[in-house]
Order: structure tokens, then C-alpha cells, then sequence
């Protein structure tokens, strides 16, 4: 009787063909003498130290229940048959046919298990089981918490376990919430905007000192424990277990929470309640017969980004601030309106959170002022654009992409058309809301491009289309000016000066104004309870 000879431990054949032609990761990662070593591991861990010996025939069948559906998974005294349990997850199984070593596969993960395993490579590590996987009936099989260490945690999931019914009901497991901060204060109230990976529900409450933000039963990852913030209104933002502390600078403060999505995030104002009035109670003000309009301008860049630099160093977000308040302060001599800045400060705002606030407080159009940059050092002039998905030109475009590169959220709102690419779905439905306000948009850029081609001197360059960013989400009329180009030193000294500022904000306060005389019958959006007008110099 010819007997068989058990493989030996450090023999090739006892590995998968495939992994000695394509080795793991954690296999190719090792290199060299280190790699053979990993290597004869897996063929210990595979191989076994002894002979298996036969097992009893199957013992029943137990149910996996996955998304809805049952699945049969046959049982060996305790033990579950692989291929089930797998097939049942999603999981694609093969099996080498020489050392019969199976390998389970999903989304970017591979688990290998023979007859013998204990410690089961996954991925990069080794998770061990509680008994060696064997052979049963000619398959093979594995005990349960193979499905609990190694396979779940690979689809996200956990499982109960109902020993009278053999069924494991598998759920899939609630992510971690992830967390990022942005605090900006816009005179009189501070924003903090909390970026979630996921919305979540979530419950506020105000605290003797401050605002409390719980979200029940998730696991929270914060970007930090404590910081301290040199802020008028909070001093400290504090993470701990489910919860988000908001520490106020004084008592007395109000708060409020709110969520926004695409991205998903959110937005806390804080800000000081109204002082209780000492005068004598007079009768209510008249109506005013037609309701302020209201109006956000996005002074462009701010904080650390600073947008294009002229040869004389001026920087683009100095004078697009300087520009923004100026006409937030000729608008009320030219409009009954409520005027909102994104930003009154030198801070970074993301080019997200800008057209958030315009939505947020029901604007009833949205203004983003810029200054312009070529490599060509004699462009010249103003330019109005209006957000479409496809660029006017190839200028169009290049403008655009520079005004893109502002820092925003990780999976938030969509970049735009990469050259020569497809446009992102998320774009496109993002043009697709835009459409609605495409017409007045485009005769806002016509009537604010007609003045500044008089401020300019020039009538060559016109109104254009292009993907910019900061317009998208808008859900009212949009549009970006690039006031001059501070790339030309005519232009930059120009931009740098207090009488082109006024004379470029007077000009776009005028179109503002003939605009909105020429809707009188539209009548503007409600106004959010409690808003009030930004303060301008």
C-alpha cells in the first residue's frame, strides 16, 4: 500500500500557483529573503503540522441572512462550509487545484484558507481562528468565527447568531461619522460649520455656557480633542464621545443648528441676543410696501489663499475685499435690499460654504467678485461670467480652473469637466439646478459687464460662460466679475486704487439696481427669521 507523504513545510507546492506568479502585497511588500520567509509561513499555516484527520459528515444546515435574503449554509459538527458563507457575503471563491488552497476575494480584499489554517492571511495581516479549518465531505470547511474575525469586517457588517433556529442575521455596521471644522465669524454672528462624511441625525442643546451638538449611537471621529480660537463670540470647540461642545466667550449668547448637504455638513450660528429696549413702547412702523431684495456678495479668496499676485504685489484678495464692501454699502442707496458678505474679514471661506450662505438666507442673487490674471501682460479690461457646464472658450476655461483651486471639502461639491474628460454627474445635476436662473443670470452679466466696459474703457471683452465652482449650488441668479486684470501693471495699480474700487462698485450696484427694477413683479424670496444686514464699512 503505497502511502501518501504530507507536503513538507517549506516545499513550493504547497502554496497556490498563483501566489508564486503573483504574490500578495504583504508578499510583494516584504522583498527579497523577507519574502521567501513570509512565503514559508503561509505554506506552514496552509500545510498544517499534521495530516488531517476525516471528520464527521455534515451536521444540518444553518442560514445566513444577508440584504434581504436567505441563504443555505451547510454544517460539520459546528463547523460551516466555506463556499457558502462566502458566496453568501459576495465574496468570489477559487480554489488551486493542486494544494487546494481556496481564495476568497472582495472589493479589493483576499483572504486565503486550506485545510489546517489557523491563521488566516488577510490582506496585509494574519487574523487567527479558533480551530483549524478541515475537511468535510470533500469541501471545506471553517468554524463560525471565521465569518466574524476575517469576512465581515471586510463588508462592514456584524452578526447575531440564533442557535436555536441556526441562523446568523447579518446587518450592516453603522460608519464612523468623520468630522471636519470651519469657524468663521461674519460680524454679527460666527459660523461653525461642521463637515460630516454622512449626514447624520443629530441632537442640539444649549448649555449654560455653551451649545452642545450629540450624535446618538454613531462613533465619532473627530480632527482634534480641543482647540481654542481666538473668536469673538467662541473661545473653544471640544470633542468627547458622541458630542461636540461649543464654549462661548460670554454668557448670554444664542445659538442655533441647521443641517445643509451635497456636501453634507452642519452649520451653527452663534451669535448675541437682541438688548432689551429702554425707550418707551411706540407704535409699529408702517409696512414697507414692497419687502427688501436680498443680496450676498462673495468678496473672492481670503485668508491664506490669496488668490493671483500683481508683479507689484498686490494681492487678489485684498482688493476683491476692498471691492465687496463697497458695494455692500452703495447697494441701500440704490435698493430697498438686505446685504450679506461671505467673508468681511481677511479668512478662508471654502468654495463651498460661499453659495451655502446665499441658500441659506434665501438670497435673491449671488455676486462673486474676483480680479483677473493672464500670462499675457497686456489683457485688459473686465469680464462677467455666468456658470454653464461647457466654457464659452478656452480663456473662459482657464479662468475658471484657476478660480477652482480654492481648497473645499473632501466629497464635496463636484469639480468641474477635467480637459479632454466627462463631466461628473454631481455637475451636471448641479448645472441642471442652475438652469433655472441661466436666463436672468445671463441678463445680470450683460447689465453689470455694460457698466464696467465704461469703468474699463474697453467693450471687447464681454460676458462668458464657464464651470466656476463658486457658482455652483446657487439657487438664484449667479454671477463672477473679474473686475480687471492684476496681472497688468496699469490694471494692478488701477485695482489698488480707492477711486477704480468705487467707481467698479458703483457701477455694479447701478446693474444690480436696474435688475431688480426690471423684476418688480417677481417680488423677492423670504427672508429667514431673524437674518440682519452684514455690517460694511
Amino acid at each position: 500500500m503505497h502511502r501518501k507523504e504530507p507536503l513538507a513545510a517549506n516545499s513550493r507546492s504547497s502554496l497556490p500557483a498563483n501566489l508564486h506568479r503573483n504574490p500578495p502585497l504583504w508578499a510583494r511588500a516584504a522583498g527579497g529573503a523577507a519574502a521567501a520567509a513570509v512565503l514559508l509561513l503561509l505554506a506552514r499555516l496552509v500545510a498544517g503540522q499534521t495530516t488531517p484527520t476525516p471528520t464527521p459528515a455534515p451536521s444540518g444546515t444553518g442560514t445566513i441572512v444577508w440584504r434581504g435574503e436567505a441563504h443555505p449554509v451547510a454544517l460539520a459538527s459546528g463547523d460551516l462550509r466555506v463556499t457558502d458563507v462566502a458566496k453568501a457575503l459576495g465574496f468570489d471563491v477559487s480554489t488551486d487545484s493542486t494544494t487546494g488552497v481556496m481564495t476568497l476575494s472582495s472589493a479589493g480584499h483576499q483572504v486565503f484558507l486550506g485545510v489546517g489554517t489557523t491563521q488566516v492571511p488577510v490582506d496585509q495581516r494574519i487574523v487567527q481562528i479558533s480551530r483549524q479549518a478541515r475537511s468535510a465531505n470533500g469541501a471545506l470547511h471553517a468554524p463560525p468565527d471565521l465569518l466574524d474575525r476575517v469576512l465581515l469586517p471586510l463588508v462592514g457588517a456584524t452578526a447575531t447568531y440564533d442557535a436555536a433556529r441556526r441562523v446568523w442575521t447579518i446587518v450592516e455596521a453603522v460608519p464612523a461619522l468623520t468630522i471636519d471644522v470651519a469657524v468663521v465669524h461674519v460680524e454679527p454672528t460666527t459660523q461653525i460649520v461642521l463637515k460630516e462624511s454622512t449626514g447624520a441625525e443629530f441632537i442640539p442643546s444649549l448649555t449654560e455656557n455653551g451649545f452642545q451638538i450629540r450624535w446618538p449611537d454613531r462613533k465619532i471621529v473627530p480632527p482634534f480633542q480641543e482647540r481654542r480660537y481666538e473668536d469673538p463670540l467662541i473661545s473653544a470647540i471640544r470633542f468627547a464621545g458622541d458630542s461636540a461642545m461649543i464654549e462661548f466667550r460670554d454668557r448670554g449668547l444664542f445659538a442655533r443648528a441647521y443641517p445643509l448637504t451635497s456636501p453634507d455638513r452642519l452649520v451653527i450660528e452663534v451669535g448675541r441676543a437682541a438688548a432689551p429696549s429702554t425707550l418707551p413702547s411706540a407704535p409699529a412702523p408702517a409696512p414697507v410696501p414692497t419687502p427688501a431684495w436680498t443680496v450676498v456678495i462673495d468678496a473672492g479668496h481670503g485668508g491664506t489663499e490669496t488668490g493671483a499676485i500683481g508683479p507689484g504685489g498686490l494681492q487678489e484678495k485684498d482688493t476683491t475685499l476692498q471691492i465687496a464692501r463697497r458695494i455692500a454699502s452703495a447697494l441701500p442707496r440704490l435698493l430697498s435690499c438686505r446685504v450679506l458678505m461671505t467673508r468681511d474679514s481677511d479668512a478662508v471661506i471654502s468654495l463651498d460654504d460661499r453659495t451655502a450662505v446665499a441658500n441659506h438666507e434665501k438670497a435673491d442673487l449671488f455676486l462673486s467678485v474676483h480680479a483677473n490674471s493672464s500670462r499675457a501682460s497686456g489683457a485688459h479690461g473686465s469680464e462677467t461670467y455666468y456658470l454653464s457646464l461647457e466654457a464659452s472658450d478656452r480663456i473662459a476655461q482657464d479662468v475658471a480652473s484657476r478660480e477652482n483651486s480654492l481648497p473645499s471639502a473632501p466629497a464635496a461639491a463636484p469639480a468641474p469637466r477635467p480637459a479632454g474628460g466627462s463631466p461628473t454627474l454631481d455637475f451636471i445635476l448641479w448645472d441642471l439646478a442652475q438652469s433655472a436662473h441661466i436666463k436672468d443670470s445671463s441678463e445680470l452679466a450683460e447689465a453689470i459687464q455694460q457698466e464696467l466696459n465704461g469703468v474699463s474703457g474697453t467693450d471687447k471683452r464681454g460676458i462668458k460662460q464657464a464651470p466656476f465652482r463658486v457658482l455652483v449650488g446657487a439657487t438664484m441668479p449667479a454671477v463672477l466679475v473679474e473686475a480687471a486684470f492684476i496681472s497688468n501693471p496699469e490694471e494692478e495699480k488701477k485695482l489698488s486704487s480707492a477711486a477704480f474700487q468705487q467707481s467698479v462698485a458703483d457701477g455694479i450696484a447701478r446693474a444690480i439696481a436696474g435688475f431688480f427694477a426690471r423684476r418688480k413683479g417677481t417680488g423677492p424670496r423670504p427672508t429667514p427669521a431673524g437674518a440682519a444686514a452684514v455690517r460694511t464699512p
